[in-house]
């Protein structure tokens, strides 16, 4: 008795049946299997209580599937060499329809040659036809190669996307400034987000105005915007304007009619900045450059944030928080470092100590608010007479310190006088009340005259700056040697005064 297996097609299949201590391979050829055709298989004796029993391997009973891998080493064989296997499966039908028919003439009696024209004509036309599938089926094959080849590339494009932001994430995690950032950007979004121009925003300030760090392309961006001219912004949701639909285009994008997309950095429930993109050419964003913007974006925020994060915890660390001078930790590490690097390259270091006169009376009589605000006005009169080398600091209470590299005691000088006069003419005022104005007193030491450790340089610094208010306030007296003390009185010429 024989039992009917389903062959699936493959190029060729191997059935394992197992009896005894013996295996046994069948071997298809694989035009035959590309047919689907039943077979026959001589089914194997057994008893229900034998532990030997025929197996069928699982890939006989179920077409082969492929799960996005194509063989491109696989040899392909042309539709005109499939005539002779095509002829060498229909020859057996042709030899047993020849054998029938001459045992039934035999049988019959009939004498003569046997006619084979036509089991040779039905053999030709069972070849055609087994031709014809096994064309169809190798243009249906390649068809699926070619679609299976599609996928993979479009697989490794989203692979290439990947791993180059995974770089660009790693750089912005190390970055320590927006201008670092910056950089990183510019050399890595235009190669991810392909045929369009862009620019980068981050939100800077009390009023989170959208400052320009980055872009690339044939854009012109503006450089700075109001958190309310971008719809993106607005939304919290990505905008796309598009000329031929309906819409509206943020004011910040201008009226170039070009195709624009803003999408927001939003982490934390906090808007970090926008990313602009323009279509380059007048042509359209494709929706694969907007996801992958949106994705973008979302990683960006979060490395915003985190920089943001660590420049507030930087300023707390450094900066004194009232008048936003660097304190005097920040200020003891740098001027150390300052004094090393001018005793390499011998040049002049002089420091400049201010106080405010009479600072407690000026408290005890309009309250520690006022008090405040007059030390915040100080602070903006250093900040605006000092260099960007320049070290401006609050030493502690109503006291200031300067660090001035380069400069010896008369441009020292000049720089004091000047801001003498500047803190003389503030008009401060609180709570819509104009104060009374307030004076300073200052006092200079120059490196290395004055003392080439840092603890000698301020102790100099400060003792010329009590010889400053025992000689009346309200002016500045630099150390000229050991001992003596010069005072610049603005109205006369300077004058020695011995110390102690």
């Amino acid at each position: 008795m024989a039992v009917v297996t389903r062959v699936p097609w493959s190029a060729l299949e191997l059935e394992h049946v197992r009896l005894g201590d013996r295996e046994r391979r069948i071997t298809f050829p694989s035009p035959l299997l590309k047919t689907g055709l039943r077979l026959p298989r001589q089914r194997e004796q057994y008893n229900s209580s034998s532990k030997i029993k025929p197996r069928v391997a699982r890939s006989m009973l179920a077409p082969r599937r492929s799960v996005g891998t194509v063989n491109t080493r696989a040899r392909k064989r042309p539709p005109g060499r499939l005539w002779a296997p095509a002829l060498a499966i229909a020859a057996p039908f042709a030899v047993w329809l020849g054998g029938a028919l001459f045992w039934a003439r035999r049988v019959a009696g009939t004498p003569g040659p046997v006619n084979l024209g036509a089991p040779l004509a039905g053999t030709a036309a069972i070849a055609i036809a087994l031709a014809a599938v096994c064309i169809a089926q190798l243009r249906a094959r390649r068809r699926a190669e070619s679609a299976l080849r599609g996928i993979i590339e479009r697989q490794s494009r989203v692979l290439e996307e990947v791993s180059a932001t995974s770089r660009m994430m790693e750089l912005l995690q190390v970055c320590h400034s927006l201008a670092e950032m910056a950089e990183v950007i510019c050399g890595a979004l235009p190669k991810l987000l392909t045929g369009v121009d862009g620019a980068f925003y981050v939100a800077r300030g009390p009023e989170n105005a959208l400052e320009l760090q980055a872009r690339w392309g044939e854009l012109a961006p503006a450089q700075s915007f109001a958190p309310e001219d971008c719809w993106a912004l607005r939304r919290g949701h990505p905008h796309l304007y598009e000329p031929q639909r309906p819409g509206i285009a943020c004011v910040h994008a201008g009226s170039s009619g070009r195709t624009c997309l803003c999408v927001p950095l939003v982490a934390d429930g906090h808007a970090f900045g926008v990313l602009h993109l323009n279509a380059a050419g007048g042509e359209r964003i494709l929706s694969g450059v907007q996801r992958l913007a949106a994705t973008l974006t979302e990683q960006l925020a979060l490395a915003v944030g985190n920089l943001k994060l660590q420049e507030s915890l930087r300023t707390g660390a450094e900066r004194d928080p009232l008048t936003e001078l660097y304190n005097r930790r920040h200020l003891e590490i740098s001027l150390q470092r300052e004094l090393a690097r001018a005793q390499r390259h011998g040049y002049a270091v002089s420091a400049v100590m201010l106080d405010v006169d009479h600072f407690k009376d000026f408290n005890d009589a309009n309250g520690h608010e006022a008090g405040d605000a007059v030390l915040r006005e100080v602070a903006q009169v250093l900040k605006r007479h000092t260099r960007a080398e320049d070290i401006a600091c609050r030493w502690g209470g109503e006291e200031f310190l300067l660090v001035l590299p380069g400069c010896v005691v008369d441009d020292a000088f000049a720089k004091a006088e000047a801001i003498r006069e500047a803190i003389a003419q503030l008009r401060v005022f609180c709570r819509g009340n104009a104060l009374p104005r307030v004076t300073a007193s200052l006092g200079i030491a120059c490196h290395p005259v004055d003392g080439e450790r840092m603890e000698d340089l301020i102790n100099a610094a400060d003792a010329a700056l009590y010889h400053a208010k025992a000689a009346g306030r309200d002016r500045v007296v630099a150390t000229d040697a050991p001992g003596e003390v010069v005072l610049f009185d603005p109205p006369g010429e300077p004058r020695a005064l011995k110390a102690g």
